[in-house]
């Protein structure tokens, strides 16, 4: 559909990510440089492991996980992904003070797993 006066892009839509990754396509590179279909329960889990001692009235990690998920894509680094949630959990930090806290964590995480 367009609106009359629209400019009408010619290219085929993109599949969205959430679409992608339902259909298997989506992946990520491990550490040790193999790739892995994208597993929302392992990027859950991992979180999930750093909400020790947290507020779990604030602090889930499936919501989290949700949020990450959002700014994937193919190919992506498990480096890449700690990052992108240090850095999610950072910017909800504004909600409660426990997500900097996190955001830390997995930055501290990724460092020692990457040294």
């Amino acid at each position: 559909r367009s609106l009359p006066g629209a400019l009408v892009c010619p290219c085929p839509p993109l599949p969205c990510r959430k679409m992608a990754a339902a259909a298997g396509q989506m992946y990520v590179v491990k550490r040790d440089g193999q790739q892995q279909e994208v597993k929302f329960d392992n990027i859950t889990k991992r979180i999930r492991q750093l909400c020790t001692c947290l507020d779990p009235t604030y602090v889930d990690p499936v919501p989290i996980a949700q949020k990450v998920i959002e700014g994937f894509h193919s190919g992506i680094s498990t480096s890449e992904i700690d990052t992108l949630a240090a850095e999610t959990c950072a910017y909800m930090s504004q909600k409660h003070p426990d997500f900097s806290t996190l955001a830390a964590r997995i930055a501290v995480s990724n460092l020692h797993k990457n040294t």
